[in-house]
């Protein structure tokens, strides 16, 4: 780091048994190049009692362990650790991940750099079980509008992984809500992003995010959709109060169902996403820049079929559904799925029916 003052960090680390890969994480964080964080272990009454002994054997005064007399969950768990933190900056790492050796240092050099960014994360190397990489994630946020729109599209657009939060910032917000089961860290996440907190991303590779069959996080899959979907909503429905907001989320949500096929609900579409987005650059006083961006995010996940409605609203229903969709080729995989469940559905009825005569 090129400034003179070295800003204190914590790195917390949530523990549930999680021992095949625990003192990889462990190990990662000791061996950081920067020197001023501790490293806060809270042990959520994990089952295997090997778990606690393993974490004490560890001889390094960086290190503070806690033990929960009873199991409290992720969320809860991260809202006991945020009471006791008293460090400029938050750092999570998962039990299961591991963070690159400048991961803090290069975190705290984009922070200094983006004094208005109260949330950030990183890129990040996706590993199996093996330690064998398997894929990349990268992504931008350019500014406000790059944080919003994702999560109005029921996208989280900070990976929590890698995420960094100015611990002040995140207080401020009120910590974790446990009530949005398996999507916490999107709704803390959509929660400062409608608070009109900044965040950003530093465009490195700084943790390898650990994919495998006992991650929590595919473990409930179904819940944790089903809990975005809710939060997306309740997020359009503070910018489109009481009229359409059901409708907009799951058009957003690529959700294709029956009356997108009718001329006049896909017009109706377009009128209640203008609203939402003339509604949010009032309320969230968007700079020009913002506004673009959220404009650009939106078309990259629902294609162009309302952008160019106006040059092809005058023809008739059929003609004027082909276009749209022909437009809008990221609903063109849902029409195929909801075509095809359709017809799986006559097929069912029809035998349905030959059983009864």
């Amino acid at each position: 780091m090129n400034n003179l003052r070295i800003p204190s960090v914590t790195v917390l680390t949530t523990v549930y048994n999680g021992l095949p890969h625990l003192e990889e994480a462990i190990d990662s964080t000791l061996n950081q190049t920067y020197s001023n964080f501790k490293y806060l272990i809270i042990d959520d009454a994990s089952p295997d009692k090997d778990v606690v002994p393993f974490i004490q054997q560890y001889k390094d005064d960086r290190i503070h362990l806690i033990v929960n007399e009873k199991n409290l969950g992720v969320s809860k768990t991260f809202n006991k650790a945020l009471g006791i933190i008293d460090t400029e900056f938050l750092i999570r790492l998962d039990q299961d991940d591991i963070s690159l050796p400048n991961r803090i240092e290069e975190l705290m050099s984009f922070f200094q750099a983006n004094t208005s960014v109260s949330v950030a994360c990183s890129w990040e190397h996706t590993i199996d079980s093996e330690g064998k990489r398997i894929r990349d994630w990268t992504r931008e946020i350019s500014n406000y509008g790059d944080f919003i729109s994702p999560v109005l599209l029921g996208i989280c657009p900070i990976w929590h992984p890698s995420i960094a939060f100015r611990t002040e910032s995140l207080k401020e917000a009120g910590g974790f809500d446990h009530s949005y089961i398996r999507a916490e860290d999107f709704e803390v996440t959509a929660r400062l992003a409608m608070k009109r907190y900044e965040a950003g991303i530093c465009r490195k590779f700084l943790v390898l995010q650990r994919e495998h069959d006992n991650r929590q996080s595919i473990q409930f899959d179904s819940i944790q959709t089903e809990t975005t979907s809710r939060i997306q909503k309740e997020c359009i429905e503070q910018f489109l109060p009481n009229e359409g907001s059901d409708l907009i989320s799951r058009f957003l949500l690529l959700k294709v169902d029956i009356g997108f096929f009718d001329k006049h609900k896909v017009i109706e579409i377009s009128k209640q996403l203008n609203n939402m987005k003339s509604n949010m650059k009032k309320e969230l006083n968007l700079s020009s820049s913002e506004f673009i961006s959220i404009e650009k995010n939106f078309t990259r996940r629902i294609g162009y079929g309302l952008k160019f409605l106006n040059y092809y609203r005058f023809l008739p229903s059929i003609f004027f559904i082909m276009i749209f969709y022909l437009l809008s080729p990221t609903h063109i995989k849902n029409l195929r799925l909801t075509v095809s469940a359709t017809l799986n559905f006559l097929m069912e009825l029809k035998y349905k029916l030959k059983e009864y005569k």
